[in-house]
């Protein structure tokens, strides 16, 4: 009875842990063994949907997430050294997200990420009919804006005419 007590034990303490090991197992598995098989493009869009939508929130979280972290370390500071290193942690920020767009822009224009996937959406652009399962998707992938300033004062406005 004792081994299995310890054995419980850890795994409560680290259940978080264990399940993404065990999910990135699974999803290293999945994507061996499904090479194998030749899958329509219906059902790689299918596969992709959980990991489209899971990057989409991790993309929402990120602005609100940075600018409350500087907030709450400057709220810790006292005023007298929070006016000098405050101004150190702007510039500091604005700075590093200048460099980070600029080599974004280099890398975008030398690479041309998406360029082929283009290509091939203009060539099937006569094919492409919407099913009712990709209207659903599509609801729910838009439920999770991937900008969340963009979503805030974006309006979208659909017509059946």
């Amino acid at each position: 009875a004792v081994p299995s007590l310890r054995v419980k034990n850890v795994c409560k303490q680290n259940g978080l842990l264990i399940l993404s090991v065990l999910a990135v197992v699974i999803g290293c598995l999945l994507g061996f063994f499904l090479r194998t098989r030749r899958l329509s493009d219906q059902e790689v869009k299918y596969f992709q949907f959980p990991g489209e939508l899971l990057m989409r929130m991790l993309k929402m979280l990120i602005l609100p997430l940075v600018v409350s972290s500087l907030m709450s370390g400057l709220a810790a500071l006292d005023a007298k050294c929070s006016s000098r290193l405050g101004l150190i942690t702007v510039s500091y920020y604005l700075w590093t997200t200048f460099v980070a767009v600029i080599v974004g822009i280099m890398m975008v224009s030398i690479i041309h990420p998406g360029g082929a996937a283009q290509k091939e959406d203009s060539e099937d652009s006569n094919k492409a009919i919407m099913s009712s399962a990709d209207a659903l998707l599509d609801l729910i992938r838009n439920m999770f804006p991937s900008n969340l300033v963009q979503a805030t004062f974006q309006q979208v406005r659909r017509c059946n005419f």
